[in-house]
């Protein structure tokens, strides 16, 4: 059976209190030490981000050209804003400046998902 009251000592309680470095507290920090972890750990990320951009950017001026129709080409102020923020991860990946990093990443996502549902609209409407 298992018993209803703690059998820990109440003099475990300030152990507790006293967290280690290791651990995460909410999960804004959570998300710095992912995103952090991920562009330090990992410096071609940057490299593929921008060949994915530049490859969606590409299909949509083909697929305008294609189906001679300006709807294709709709997500493309999306991928302009995905392609600044992404300067300025870069530059952020440099300057140690983890929150700014984290901001960038945020935008470039966001923006980046928006086109992506705008291709998929554009989809929709063309077929």
């Amino acid at each position: 059976m298992v018993p209803l009251t703690s059998t820990k000592d109440e003099n475990e309680a300030p152990e507790l209190a006293a967290a280690s470095p290791r651990e995460v507290r909410g999960l804004v920090e959570l998300t710095e030490r992912i995103v952090v972890g991920a562009y330090r750990g990992h410096p071609w990320i940057p490299r593929a981000l921008t060949i994915a951009l530049g490859v969606l950017v590409g299909t949509c001026l083909v697929a305008g050209v294609v189906r001679l129709s300006p709807l294709p080409l709709i997500p493309l102020p999306f991928f302009a804003v995905s392609a600044c923020a992404l300067i300025r991860i870069k530059a952020a990946r440099s300057a140690e400046a983890n929150q700014s990093l984290v901001a960038w990443t945020g935008l470039f996502t966001g923006a980046t998902l928006a086109g992506f549902w705008l291709i998929s609209m554009a989809g929709r409407w063309l077929g």
